[in-house]
């Protein structure tokens, strides 16, 4: 159902969402999917509130967005949990306040941050889901927190979410999924877009790398391989 690659493509109206004419489209591309699904994974889903301590797992082209989010809602402190070094410093320069390699360096600070308590949202946007990536995010959430799984598994049919029934019931916390983060898109986009005009949303900078159509193979091996936060395929014509 997508035409990610595609010259042309034929839809009906209620799939077009109109922008101003002045928007650029390789900007405007990644308000299709990326930007909300972070951006709504925080401010809609995760309802981070002013004040609080947000985590976020995994800050690649959606993950980023979460980290733009809870700096737009409010939050006092936003961890960025990632492998990637590079990752890590992109995120600080979109909003974190933090930022951590491992689950666990994450997980301590978001009890030191919150002075013992614990992260109030966590939101999980890593690019494969798994039970130990779910169980990791759990431990970091704290008393009446939220646990926010945006991230999916590559089998449907895998069980990646287990979790100490517990710790969920005495702790008082909430797992959502977040689909499009919650948005609608002929609300949000536009939405989205005027943040951006406003200098409120950072989205020209989360371009790291263009490509051509004939280099698909390689932007997805940079993706895989960390090199990227997002690409973008532009089309040439003569």
């Amino acid at each position: 159902m997508l035409g990610t690659f595609a010259d042309h493509v034929v839809v009906t109206q209620a799939s077009c969402v109109k922008i101003e004419p002045w928007f650029p489209l390789d900007v405007a591309a990644l308000l299709s999917c990326g930007v909300p699904t972070g951006w709504g994974s925080a401010v809609y889903v995760g309802e981070v509130q002013p004040g609080e301590t947000v985590v976020v797992v995994g800050v690649g082209g959606v993950g980023i967005n979460a980290v733009q989010g809870a700096r737009s809602a409010g939050a006092s402190h936003i961890i960025a949990v990632d492998p990637v070094a590079m990752k890590r410093d992109f995120a600080r320069e979109l909003g974190a306040t933090h930022v951590a390699a491992t689950a666990e360096e994450g997980a301590e600070l978001a009890r030191r941050l919150s002075r013992g308590t614990g992260a109030d949202v966590v939101i999980v946007t890593v690019g494969v889901l798994t039970s130990e990536i779910t169980s990791s995010a759990l431990e970091m959430v704290g008393k009446g927190g939220r646990l926010v799984l945006t991230a999916t598994a590559d089998d449907s049919a895998d069980v990646n979410v287990q979790v100490p029934g517990n710790r969920v019931t005495f702790y008082n916390i909430s797992i959502r999924g977040a689909l499009l983060g919650g948005c609608n898109s002929q609300y949000d986009v536009p939405r989205l877009a005027r943040l951006y005009d406003e200098g409120l949303l950072k989205l020209d900078e989360l371009i790291t790398k263009r490509y051509s159509v004939d280099q698909v193979g390689l932007a997805y091996r940079d993706v895989v391989e960390g090199r990227v936060v997002r690409g973008v395929i532009e089309h040439v014509h003569g």
